[in-house]
């Protein structure tokens, strides 16, 4: 192979591979735009149950992206929005069924379904704390480091 041939292969491939970075980039920042759209700080409300169900959402490949509890107030059944799965299962002290907790976050429709988004989950006296005072997400903080 000739010297410039060379060189426009390997330009190429160097093109190639920073165009997948970027791509990979935006779809990294992008799939967490639906947790940090959907809180509304003027719609916090609190209220306690037990945890009936663990729900994980699934992606377009199958791939767990996010997980929900179904909490039962003893009047309604409330789906609850916690966070990315990855953010959920790093944590120490884990949800369980059954447990009672009490939630505060923001009540909003979801693809036409009322839900809350956690801004936080209380269970004894662990607290998992998952947005701040304003509803920024605090694995964000993990994602930007």
């Amino acid at each position: 192979m000739n010297t410039g041939r060379k060189e426009l292969v390997t330009g190429g491939v160097i093109l190639a591979t920073l165009a997948g970075a970027a791509v990979a980039g935006v779809q990294y920042r992008n799939r967490f735009r639906n947790y940090n759209r959907e809180y509304d700080i003027k719609t916090v409300e609190e209220f306690s149950g037990k945890v009936e169900q663990i729900v994980a959402s699934n992606g377009e490949n199958g791939q767990v992206k996010g997980v929900e509890i179904i909490v039962d107030t003893g009047e309604e059944m409330r789906l609850v929005h916690l966070g990315p799965a990855w953010f959920i299962e790093h944590q120490q002290e884990k949800i369980k069924s059954g447990q009672k907790v009490i939630v505060k976050g923001s009540k909003v429709i979801h693809n036409n379904v009322p839900i809350v988004v956690a801004k936080w989950i209380k269970r004894g006296d662990d607290i998992l704390k998952l947005r701040s005072e304003k509803g920024e997400p605090n694995w964000n903080a993990w994602t930007n480091s």
